[in-house]
């Protein structure tokens, strides 16, 4: 027993112990003009991804669409690319230079975006959407890993709580500005104008900005330019680690995308909102939470990799899943405020979690591991977040009674995900074991 605690431990902190001062690779200055360009780029990703969520209503009228049609384009269109793609792409991010990786992604979220708006069925809005969840997960992919090499493990979650931001600010914006634009152009075919005007300035802002990003120098590897098989072998030693921790992560994001797919036809169908207003009170918390969330979860990950190693932070994260079940209420609640501040608990609490999970990821997976892990995650998160979460909500919908029922069927998918993401982060705390010191962010 005690000898597997032992390997366990070296384990863990392997990635720890390699990581080295990175002021030796890059100065401050250059390292926050990284940063900054990293975190704008995120925004620009979510951004074409969470576009159409606001415009659902329009699109499905204008283009004789159902609920399940649009489920499916918010599902698994995104997701399904991801999942067949994870593991190539996780190799190139750990492989390649990744800079270059991110200008090839963001050109095709541009391509997709503007496919979007230009469609004419469901077909090709479905292949459009594919595109756009492809190169959004790559580019998110992307960034962790580069900024995992910004910063040493003692500051990754604050730094990632800053990008998360950004992330949630493009998803605010897509609610808020999307919502008034479509009400400002007031035509049968507004939600391709607005589509349009969301994304396309962006991305020819985000492509300029592009050019001027330098690759930084890649640490905290075990194994040096591993073959396939090797690999997948140091993969397989990482499982206890790696399945909890990703099983309670997708299990949290499946009812993030839940709600960011339904909260706009929940409030207009259980609360009267009109898309100008729902756009309004959906950007309004995203914002709140996405600013509080990744706040809180990026010091809390710091505060408990500091303070205990990774074995508090995923007693933490358990802890914080069971605080978010009541904010899952607000489909249900008594009137349109209540509803709006319990959104805002939820989204602040998964956001925390989120926050402090993938900043787990980054510290105990070494560098050449990092790019296919946070693929395969992303993959899962695709797999049964992304595709399964607003499909659930419309088949759990259905079964209760018909698109009237839709706010309680949303309650009942995220409750219950989030039940089981505590369990999975409770059942994963005996794969991480106490260590006996941490001294300035390394476990011994």
């Amino acid at each position: 027993m005690e000898a597997d605690l032992s390997a366990q431990r070296s384990i863990v902190a392997a990635p720890l112990e390699r990581s080295v001062d990175l002021a030796a690779g890059l100065t401050k200055q250059v390292r926050m003009i990284q940063f900054m360009l990293l975190t704008i780029i995120a925004a620009a990703s979510t951004l074409a991804a969470r576009a159409i969520s606001p415009l659902q209503e329009a699109m499905r009228a204008a283009l004789l669409l159902t609920d399940n049609h649009m489920a499916l384009l918010q599902g698994p269109a995104l997701a399904l690319p991801v999942v067949i793609a994870a593991i190539p792409l996780g190799f190139l991010i750990d492989r390649k230079i990744r800079i270059r990786l991110l200008f090839v992604f963001g050109l095709l979220d541009l391509m997709g975006c503007l496919l979007t708006a230009a469609a004419s069925g469901f077909e090709l809005l479905f292949l459009a959407r594919c595109l756009v969840g492809l190169s959004t997960a790559a580019i998110t992919i992307t960034s962790f890993s580069l900024l995992a090499d910004l910063y040493p493990p003692a500051m990754r979650g604050r730094a990632k709580a800053v990008v998360v931001i950004g992330q949630h600010g493009g998803t605010a914006l897509a609610f808020a500005l999307g919502g008034w634009l479509l009400v400002s152009f007031d035509t049968p075919q507004s939600w391709r104008w607005t589509l349009l005007w969301l994304t396309v300035p962006a991305f020819i802002l985000v492509l300029i900005l592009m050019l001027v990003m330098r690759e930084p120098p890649r640490t905290g590897a075990a194994v040096r330019e591993p073959s396939s098989r090797q690999t997948f072998r140091e993969l397989r030693q990482y499982r206890s680690i790696v399945l909890p921790l990703m099983i309670g992560i997708v299990l949290v994001e499946l009812s993030m995308f839940a709600v960011l797919a339904w909260a706009a036809p929940t409030l207009a169908r259980s609360f009267d909102q009109g898309p100008d207003r729902a756009g309004v009170i959906i950007g309004t918390a995203m914002m709140v939470s996405g600013i509080l969330g990744p706040v809180l979860g990026g010091t809390l990950a710091d505060f408990c990799h500091s303070s205990g190693g990774p074995r508090r932070t995923i007693t933490v994260l358990g802890g914080l899943a069971l605080l978010g079940v009541p904010g899952v209420l607000f489909p249900i609640a008594p009137s349109v405020t209540v509803a709006a501040a319990l959104l805002v608990m939820f989204v602040t609490i998964v956001n925390a979690t989120m926050a402090m999970g993938i900043t787990m990821f980054t510290i105990v997976i070494p560098n050449e591991l990092r790019g296919l892990c946070l693929a395969i995650l992303s993959a899962a998160i695709s797999l049964f977040g992304v595709a399964l979460g607003p499909v659930a909500v419309s088949l759990v919908s259905g079964a209760l009674g018909g698109p009237a029922m839709v706010g309680q069927a949303l309650a009942w998918v995220c409750i219950t995900a989030n039940v089981l993401c505590a369990l999975s982060f409770v059942v994963g705390r005996r794969s991480f074991p106490r260590p006996a010191r941490v001294i300035s962010g390394v476990v011994s």
